[in-house]
């Protein structure tokens, strides 16, 4: 290698500091420092996915990522059952049923791997000028870092995102609580329960890991231990242990980048507004902004296909919102016809835009819900 090429790559390696081990920030970490960064990621819990806050569910868009999946994959489905008050429909669909705590650990091997350093127990503080301050919570004292360039991918409610002056406070957040309960079930099928008395503005699920084993739960933007306290009750279900969780809706006007710092996954709230679920939006947008660090691009730019996915699954969540129960029995009867099914079947809930495209085409009756938007 020449002078001239070694200072070129001397040039384009960065000091970066990623707060939060998630798999988001741990998917970013491994892919920086694999292009050859300077990568330290901070988590302020002891224990690498943990507590567990997802009900570790990913479509089949997971598939172009080409993780092998031993070490983590729970169960395999090939089928979602949807109920409203009246009606019910059944959609084939693969989904895989993760261990968070084994994805995590997962994400975070491959990071270090790679070289990059993982510290749990050390909290970001606060901002001062350039300088961040992190502090090692066993050993109770605090460190000035100074890096490049910062990743906030520290939650739903991200200090790092508030520190450096970009979240968006008027974005809304769902509280989740799961159950993982005994039963028998059928281990192929996922089961979501749609309705004002089950679960307002969502649904409840019913995810099995096995014959024998699933997770319950709902999520709510109210009342949320009110209504799973009456969905297990109606379903006989005993807990056998409890989560809990904060889950950021998407919010076009949370910006992304400020100063030398980037939000991705909950921080920067690119969670599917219908679901949800934030995993596969989350590693697809780290993919942008390693990208973007590595090529001098413009993330807000560079992450706008992201976006529109993004828009059109919140449309889809205000309209929904507003449906009566007899609405979501309109819509089930609507889904339960075949040239429906076929177009549900062949395309993942990650990208909503053909599945509304198509829909339409195939069954104008739906465009009566879109008075919901005004």
């Amino acid at each position: 290698m020449n002078t001239l090429e070694t200072d070129m790559e001397m040039n384009i390696k960065k000091d970066i500091v990623v707060i939060g081990a998630g798999p988001i920030g741990c998917y970013a970490a491994y892919l920086l420092a694999k292009s050859g960064h300077q990568v330290s990621v901070y988590e302020e819990h002891a224990e690498l996915g943990s507590p567990i806050q997802c009900t570790g569910i990913l479509t089949g868009e997971f598939d172009k990522f080409n993780f092998p999946k031993d070490s983590f994959l729970v169960n395999t489905i090939n089928k979602i059952e949807v109920y409203s008050p009246k009606q019910k429909t059944t959609i084939q669909q693969k989904d895989y049923i993760i261990c968070r705590r084994r994805f995590d650990n997962f994400l975070a091997d491959l990071a270090k791997k790679e070289g990059a350093k993982i510290f749990l127990s050390h909290s970001f503080v606060r901002k001062e000028g350039r300088q961040l301050i992190i502090k090692d919570l066993l050993n109770k004292v605090e460190k000035n870092i100074s890096p490049d360039v910062v990743i906030a991918a520290d939650g739903p409610l991200s200090p790092t995102a508030k520190a450096y002056g970009f979240y968006y406070h008027q974005r809304k957040n769902y509280y989740g609580i799961q159950a993982t309960v005994k039963g028998n079930f059928d281990s192929q099928m996922i089961k979501t329960y749609f309705g004002n008395e089950v679960c307002p503005n969502l649904f409840a699920w019913i995810v099995p890991e096995s014959s024998t084993i699933a997770r319950v739960g709902l999520a709510t933007t109210k009342n949320t231990r009110h209504y799973f306290d009456r969905f297990m009750q109606e379903h006989n279900f005993i807990a056998l242990g409890i989560q809990a969780g904060t889950i950021p809706v998407y919010h076009p006007k949370q910006k992304l980048k400020k100063d030398n710092c980037y939000a991705v996954g909950d921080a920067s709230t690119y969670v599917k507004a219908t679901t949800l679920g934030g995993i596969v939006p989350g590693l697809k947008q780290a993919e942008i902004l390693v990208d973007c660090i590595n090529n001098n691009k413009d993330y807000e730019r560079e992450v706008k296909h992201l976006r529109k996915q993004m828009w059109t699954h919140l449309q889809i969540h205000k309209i929904l919102n507003k449906f009566s129960d007899k609405d979501w029995d309109s819509l089930l009867s609507y889904i339960n016809q075949p040239k429906i099914q076929k177009i549900f079947e062949s395309y993942t809930r990650d990208n909503p835009i053909p599945l509304v495209t198509k829909t339409l085409l195939k069954e104008p009756r739906l465009l009566y819900f879109t008075k919901y938007l005004f």
